[in-house]
């Protein structure tokens, strides 16, 4: 579900913040604050009397009783209405989520997949025999209501046993105790140095807080209070069903509350200068050494495996003040700070109960809808699995049943290619760059990394000790196991001075194929097409999927996703994914007028979409923070449009009506305004009608005309490639 608690991922790419680890994605950055909604329709180029896209001929067709059976919408007025006329009023919204959408029945289509993943009497080799075994321990309710919260039980006595500061770091150094890497410093993935993108790097950060972001501890608003409330109620619940006392709760949640805010207090990550982030917070061995003081940073790493490791990128100010609070007059609050975090990992793993409980408190809508949804199960037993660390193992299961030897991988391949080189020809078309830029920007494509269906290895968990319940065996134990793995596989990659961004591991559950998604990570110059996302096609039209339908999906996405390599924030960042060079000098390989008429273009986009009025009487569109994302699904149309030019008979309605139905939705107002307010994207309805409107080849297929709604005239389009 996009926008919510629990997202059912649309297209996307995250925001790349540069204070971040270095392999974060990108493409949805540089969120503005609102300017454009008093631009005029001179100045954006809109030439229709009612001053907004679309004429005022255009429904917000995805909100639910917008479009009705007796309305006579036509194709060349409204097309997102039109073509999806169908679905709009079939559609029967998930009760949790309040919404139907193509997004949701990808979701449960590679669900189902799953399911069928475990029934499957064929596959019989060890991976899946322990996928069948979690599986087996996920789904039986009887007996994870007969042991309730008990399996939390030996994790939460181990803590409290702790009797020393030295016996505190034995503890975190063990994987055997402390399996889900609790601590106040924890390494949380391995990646490309910021300032040598060949070079990796063990990421370190503070660990997550319970009441969110550090700006909660240092102000209190509305939101802070709410999430104190709610977790609160959880480490009330969770310790109050394992006998701990009113005062025992109140203590150990005040710990932990202390244990927080010197975290919060002390992370300094988001104030770093670029120098400290290149000198400073990128460190060797010796260097972490100098900077822990009394903290035994490299002790607990070593401990759990990473003594090969001499490369790490830390907040080195949080490191140097972790000495202020690791000591014995602090040991009480950190293990209550331990044990909230025990909970928190492992909250999902329990009885029926309490997972119905914890599903109601963090999805806001889920709020009064009893039991699980179908639209829920899907996304939850994936979440489920990440929680337990088993999505590469899931990852490993589903391309070995659904990608084996398949042709869609096959057709995936081939038209990347077409469309790589079909970009290549737009970007030396542009008239608007100089020959430089163009060279730089063509460049830029050729070293893109295309991770396209199936990482570059294979999950092995055959070490894992997956106990049956007969066997004494439980969620919270299998998960345990599946965290140890994730660990000693990070750990082993982190003892390898080389990064390459050519290469998908399947172990980074951040990059995980079964995800409905795909995305471009400006750190790496590189784009992940997932499997998942191919059974948006699926879901949409079948696995017989024709040409024309499979671009309109797929391709489009694998499109939009190279193109953010080329939008407002993407083009900050060189062919190997830098935006700093050795000297810490800022790179930007485009001239510096030719920047300017880039900016100049996507402001003008900007100002169209900030025209825009979804929903009568409420909000604009704030067109700055969804431009990037808008010139993305631009450059995603424009290049398989390229593409088409060079297949003989393609259909070009089938075309754009696959396009279109891969946004179609379904959702209350009050969700369509949370999306207006905080979504990187488009409305899904904008996506359709406005990035089509740009092209001649729409236009000419449905012979669209001045007047029409879905008309506009080719000196006011707003493309930037």
């Amino acid at each position: 579900m996009i926008g919510k608690k629990w997202n059912v991922f649309r297209k996307t790419t995250s925001i790349l913040l540069l204070v971040s680890l270095p392999l974060m994605s990108s493409g949805c950055g540089n969120i503005s604050s609102a300017s454009g909604s008093d631009t005029s329709s001179q100045e954006a180029g809109i030439s229709d009397s009612s001053g907004e896209p679309g004429g005022g001929k255009w429904v917000d067709s995805d909100v639910s009783g917008m479009v009705n059976p007796e309305d006579n919408i036509r194709l060349q007025d409204d097309f997102a209405a039109a073509a999806n006329k169908d679905y709009i009023l079939s559609a029967s919204l998930d009760p949790a989520y309040e919404e139907a959408s193509i997004v949701l029945d990808a979701d449960k289509l590679v669900y189902e997949r799953c399911m069928a993943i475990a029934s499957d009497e064929t596959m019989t080799d060890d991976n899946a025999l322990k996928y069948k075994a979690l599986v087996d321990l996920h789904s039986d309710w009887d007996e994870r209501n007969k042991l309730g919260v008990k399996p939390l039980e030996k994790y939460i006595i181990d803590i409290q046993s702790i009797s020393s500061i030295s016996e505190l770091t034995e503890y975190q150094g063990s994987l055997d105790r402390n399996p889900f890497g609790l601590g106040l410093l924890i390494p949380e993935s391995v990646g490309a140095q910021l300032q040598f993108p060949d070079k990796s790097t063990l990421n370190l950060v503070a660990p997550s807080l319970s009441l969110g972001s550090v700006s909660s501890y240092v102000e209190y608003t509305a939101n802070t209070l709410s999430a104190k409330e709610r977790c609160d109620e959880v480490i009330g619940y969770f310790l109050g069903r394992l006998g701990f006392s009113e005062k025992e709760i109140d203590d150990i949640l005040k710990g932990n509350y202390k244990v927080e805010t010197f975290i919060a207090r002390n992370s300094n990550m988001d104030y770093l200068s670029v120098s400290e982030m290149f000198t400073q917070a990128q460190n060797s061995r010796e260097g972490i050494s100098a900077l822990q003081g009394d903290y035994p940073l490299l002790q607990i790493l070593d401990s759990r495996g990473y003594l090969g490791c001499d490369n790490f990128y830390v907040d080195y100010t949080y490191l140097k003040s972790l000495s202020g609070i690791y000591t014995d007059k602090n040991l009480e609050d950190i293990k209550s700070f331990l044990i909230v975090h025990t909970i928190d990992s492992t909250k999902y793993l329990l009885d029926r109960e309490s997972y119905e409980k914890m599903v109601s408190l963090y999805t806001k809508s889920a709020e009064g809808h009893e039991g699980l949804s179908d639209g829920q199960l899907g996304v939850l037993f994936r979440n489920d699995m990440k929680i337990c660390g088993y999505l590469p193992l899931l990852d490993t299961l589903y391309l070995e049943k659904y990608f084996k030897d398949s042709e869609k991988t096959d057709q995936v391949e081939e038209f990347t290619d077409a469309l790589i080189k079909a970009y290549s020809q737009i970007l030396d078309e542009e008239d608007w760059m100089s020959d430089d830029t163009k060279t730089a920007a063509i460049e830029k494509l050729q070293n893109m990394a295309l991770h396209l269906i199936k990482p570059d290895n294979v999950a092995d968990y055959s070490s894992a000790e997956i106990k049956s319940y007969d066997e004494g065996g439980n969620l919270v134990d299998a998960a345990a196991e599946g965290m140890r793995i994730l660990e000693a596989h990070r750990a082993d990659i982190s003892k390898n001075l080389n990064f390459d961004r050519f290469k998908w591991d399947i172990y980074d559950e951040s990059k995980t194929t079964t995800e409905i998604n795909c995305v471009y990570y400006t750190g790496e110059n590189g784009i992940y097409i997932m499997a998942g996302y191919l059974a948006m096609c699926d879901a949409a039209y079948g696995e017989d999927a024709t040409l024309e339908q499979f671009a309109g999906i797929v391709g489009t996405t694998i499109g939009h996703e190279i193109t953010h390599g080329f939008d407002s924030n993407g083009t900050k960042f060189d062919l190997y994914g830098r935006q700093f060079d050795e000297n810490i000098t800022a790179i930007d390989w485009m001239a510096v007028e030719d920047r300017s008429k880039m900016d100049e273009k996507a402001s003008k986009l900007a100002g169209y979409f900030s025209l825009a009025r979804p929903i009568p009487g409420q909000q604009k569109v704030n067109g700055n923070n969804i431009k990037d994302e808008a010139i993305a699904d631009m450059g995603g149309i424009k290049s398989v449009l390229y593409v088409a030019r060079n297949i003989p008979d393609f259909d070009y309605d089938e075309f754009f009506r696959a396009f279109a139905r891969q946004y179609a939705q379904q959702t209350t107002k009050e969700n369509e305004l949370d999306t207006i307010r905080g979504d990187v994207h488009p409305l899904p309805f904008y996506r359709i009608n406005i990035i089509l409107q740009q092209y001649d080849e729409f236009i000419e297929t449905y012979d669209i005309k001045p007047g029409d709604g879905m008309y506009l005239s080719p000196e006011n389009r707003v493309t930037v490639w």
